[in-house]
């Protein structure tokens, strides 16, 4: 298992909860957090997938990340 962390475009909660919806397709949600108070809107995902697979999930929901 690995932290991997991304750069995204989430704004708001719901942005949050959006994302949410797609990286619990292919992580638990318990995985994962983003920081909106930062200014990078920073995802934490402990995970072992690739960082490719989870910015598809997070594009998937409509926003963008990039790993930081």
């Amino acid at each position: 298992m690995k932290t991997l962390k991304f750069k995204t475009s989430a704004v708001c909660g719901g942005c949050v909860a959006n994302i949410g919806k797609s990286l619990n397709e292919i992580v638990k949600p318990e995985a994962w957090s983003i920081d909106v108070n930062s200014k990078d809107k920073v995802l934490t995902i402990e995970t072992d997938k690739e960082a490719a697979e989870i910015i598809h999930q997070v594009e998937k929901a409509g926003y963008k990340a990039e790993q930081i």
